[in-house]
């Protein structure tokens, strides 16, 4: 790196910079990277960053930001400079995060145990007791493996000296270690020679880690409520694509390789939770849980929650399940325990704690509200529990008013909160306008158990930054960024691969019956809402050509009609020059309800289905839109295993195509008369049949065959009766436990409409009316009925395999998406 491009970098005064030292030189650990040709100038920085944006907004890496105007999913905000740590200080981190682990960890199972530390003073119980995380129900609970708490992260700052400080502890549902893997595979691939500059610690042995923790957890688990051998089965709980981190959700479930799950994909019969599926029930043997622990059971916990299990907390108590984190954990989350935390390491560790941590103090002691006004100067007020709904608060930022405010609201409840003393950030080098400028910078290191009592800290981390100079509050939610965390040592480190060749024998599997009805249910309206989309184009494209102001226009007949199909979609087409713009602007809504469905089940599609997928709402060009999507139908047809997901996302598609056939071939094929070949040549070019009639019919366009090849043709991809036939084929390999070897309602109904089709004479169909204004009342009947029959196909379909998706509570309803 040039100096000149470190010319304008000024350190904050009195701020510690994790670059540059006191004296402005570079400090060793940066060194190596910096002289890398990444960085050789801003101009090279900035094609790297550009580089890494495309690679984040391809994979679909987002962040959802409640309220945002802008829209709920915003980009994942990675900074293209990494942040450093050297390795000797890193060692120090972890054996201090370690033991604090350790230490929660005795801590959980002393306060859902025998509460000895409540007995002795070392604890207030009004510390505990007044605690929202604290969870009475589950009070006695033994995880299968012991293990109180699986995964932990904490928030550390740095202090001017240089030394490394405990601000947070997040025990209840950690997140960040799947952004933190997606920063590192983002940042090396965008920065691949300042990557191989230096020996730079791998996180993929964390993640094995946390996988074998897992499995270790699960198999005990398993082996009480199924016996010894039984394979675990883990999943992956998640509220909803709604959440905040979901995208985290996704990408976790399958780069550790579990079944990505909401609530209302499992059920707890006889304390055992059990995974439904369109094969059946399927036993679970572990949960990894994203989803806050006092949702996850609304018969034991919050009586409100749909996003949980009924009946998991009892399944917890009889040791059939194993969840990770347990539920209760978030008790031991929260600054109010922070002051405690030495006392309890002496206790239960007979330690003392290695790393420091803030100095906060609780306010629920006795005396701690005499001076309240004056201890709030260079101080934060923070939440003393994990759940209450509230972030922390400034008070030197407040106005006399607010200020006030804030008192009240601590001295109606000071067991509620917490004053931590207010340490200024160290500074990092963040990229911004195309220049390196000084950030706060807060770190999240993550801890998983080990084997045998021991713990695996994650070398690196999620580092935040604030979004500009003197922010207090680091947070993405508020427009924060994020770093890739790089511990740098002197020597190479080791790769581990996630997945290790086992020498077990393994068994064979080439089909898969444990497909979620839920996930079902989302792929069939995925392929819906794909095809709804390509017709709507393809309608709009048609009506475009044909409303152009050109003289020697043939098509102009075409357009009210086409602008009444339109309609029927819920595309209002303006009268007059269609305006790009505007089309565009109408396109949104479907091409929006498309990609939520896709996010949905994103866990479920491959890397490349879902890029093309995530391309679509940024296109403004008609080809452009419906070559995406043929892109889409054909990694669909040729990449998409033949299992049953598959099966659901081209019924869908199908049925979608015979329904929208049926409604466009009814408007355009009435016309009688002189505008008659006008409408026909529309309803070919919208069927994508006109080649296909050219090259058998060396005639002008016939209302009989134009009908028959979008109507009944079987061999046309493109009409209704060859969906008939592949709807028929799709639901032939579905499971039939439901009625042993005999034919499904659902598969009857759709023959009944495929011999229907095949009587209809469409020499006969094709005839207009006694008068011209009359059209052809024939085709109107027969697509009418038609049409009702899919209708029908539709809602057995949906009665035997989503119905317990179907019947969702109206507070979970937002999760998916609209069924217009």
């Amino acid at each position: 790196m040039s100096q000149s491009f470190l010319a304008g970098y000024q350190v904050p005064a009195g701020t510690y910079d994790e670059m540059c030292g006191p004296d402005g030189a570079v400090r060793p650990a940066w060194a190596a990277l910096l002289k890398a040709p990444d960085f050789a100038s801003a101009a090279t920085v900035e094609s790297r960053w550009q580089l890494a944006e495309r690679m984040i907004r391809e994979n679909g890496v987002t962040y959802n930001v409640y309220g945002d105007p802008k829209g709920l999913a915003r980009p994942w905000p990675l900074d293209p400079l990494p942040a450093i740590v050297p390795a000797s200080e890193w060692r120090q981190i972890e054996t201090g995060l370690a033991q604090r682990t350790r230490l929660l960890d005795r801590l959980l199972a002393d306060l859902y145990g025998p509460q000895t530390v409540l007995k002795d003073g070392t604890l207030p119980p009004a510390l505990l007791f007044a605690n929202p995380g604290f969870l009475r129900p589950c009070h006695g609970i033994q995880p299968p493996d012991g293990v109180q708490l699986h995964l932990a992260a904490f928030d550390l700052g740095r202090m001017p000296d240089g030394g490394w400080v405990v601000l947070d502890d997040r025990t209840q549902a950690p997140s960040g270690a799947g952004y933190a893997l997606e920063n590192r595979m983002v940042l090396s691939r965008s920065l691949p020679d300042a990557f191989r500059a230096q020996p730079v610690e791998r996180v993929s042995g964390f993640f094995r880690a946390l996988r074998e923790t897992l499995s270790r957890a699960a198999s005990a688990a398993a082996a009480r409520s199924r016996g010894s051998g039984a394979e675990p089965r883990i999943v992956l709980l998640t509220p909803g694509p709604y959440n905040e981190t979901y995208f985290e959700h996704a990408y976790l479930a399958r780069y550790l390789g579990y079944q990505l799950v909401a609530g209302e994909d499992l059920t707890v019969r006889y304390d055992r939770v059990y995974l439904k599926t369109l094969g059946g029930l399927q036993p679970v043997d572990g949960i990894l849980r994203r989803l806050d622990e006092d949702f996850c059971d609304p018969l034991w916990l919050k009586s409100n929650s749909s996003l949980g299990v009924a009946g998991l907390v009892a399944a917890a108590r009889r040791g059939h399940v194993a969840i990770l984190n347990p539920l209760g954990s978030g008790a031991v989350e929260g600054a109010g325990l922070i002051p405690y935390l030495p006392a309890l390491a002496r206790k239960l560790l007979g330690e003392t704690l290695l790393l420091p941590q803030a100095e906060t103090r609780w306010l629920g002691t006795p005396g701690a509200l005499d001076t309240l006004d004056a201890d709030l100067a260079d101080r934060v007020v923070k939440p003393a529990f994990s759940g209450m709904d509230a972030s922390p608060v400034y008070p030197e930022h407040l106005d006399v008013g607010r200020r006030a405010e804030l008192i009240a609201r601590i001295k109606a409840a000071p067991q509620r909160w917490a004053l931590q003393d207010h340490l200024p950030l160290s500074s990092v080098p963040a990229w911004v306008d195309g220049r390196a400028v000084p950030r706060g910078l807060l770190l999240r290191a993550y801890v998983t158990a080990d084997q045998d009592g021991g713990h695996k800290v994650m070398p690196g981390g999620l580092a935040r930054v604030a979004p500009e100079v003197g922010r207090l509050m680091v947070s993405l939610q508020s427009g924060g960024g994020s770093k890739d965390v790089w511990i740098v040592g002197d020597r190479p480190s080791e790769h581990v691969s996630l997945w290790q060749s086992q020498p077990d024998a393994v068994e064979l599997k080439r089909h898969a019956a444990d497909l979620p009805s839920r996930v079902a249910d989302n792929l069939f309206w995925l392929g819906r809402y794909a095809e709804r989309t390509e017709i709507t184009i393809r309608l709009v494209r048609a009506a475009r050509q044909r409303g152009l102001p050109d003289l020697n226009n043939p098509g102009g007949p075409a357009v009210a009609p086409l602008r009444e199909c339109l309609a029927g979609l819920g595309f209002v087409l303006a009268e007059g020059p269609p305006q790009p713009a505007a089309i565009m602007a109408g396109l949104s809504q479907p091409i929006e309800a498309l990609h939520r469905a896709a996010t949905t089940v994103r866990d479920r599609l491959s890397m490349d289905t879902w890029r093309v997928l995530n391309a679509l709402p940024a296109l403004a060009d008609l080809d452009q839109l419906l070559q995406r999507l043929a892109a889409f139908n054909g990694l669909v047809m040729e990449n998409m295993t033949r299992g049953l997901g598959w099966r659901f996302l081209e019924i869908g598609r199908r049925l979608e195509r015979a329904y929208q056939t049926l409604a466009f071939a009814r408007v355009l094929g009435q016309a009688v008369g002189p505008t008659e070949p006008a409408l026909l040549d529309a309803l070919l070019e919208v069927a994508d049949s006109s080649m296909t009639y050219r090259a058998r019919y060396f005639m002008g366009l016939k209302p009989a065959a134009v009908l028959d090849l979008v109507l009944a043709d079987e061999a046309n991809p493109r009409a209704v009766a060859f969906q008939l036939l592949a709807i028929g084929q799709h639901l032939a390999a579905l499971p039939r436990e439901r009625h042993g070897t005999s034919t499904t309602p659902e598969a009857q109904a759709t023959a009944a409409v495929m011999a229907a089709l095949r009587r209809a004479d469409m020499v006969k169909i094709a005839r207009g009316g006694p008068e011209e204004k009359d059209g052809r009342p024939k085709l109107d009947r027969l697509c009418i009925a038609l049409t009702s029959d899919l209708a029908e196909i539709s809602d057995l379909l949906s009665e035997a395999y989503f119905k317990h998706a179907a019947a969702e509570p109206l507070a979970t309803a937002a999760s998916h998406p609209a069924r217009a």
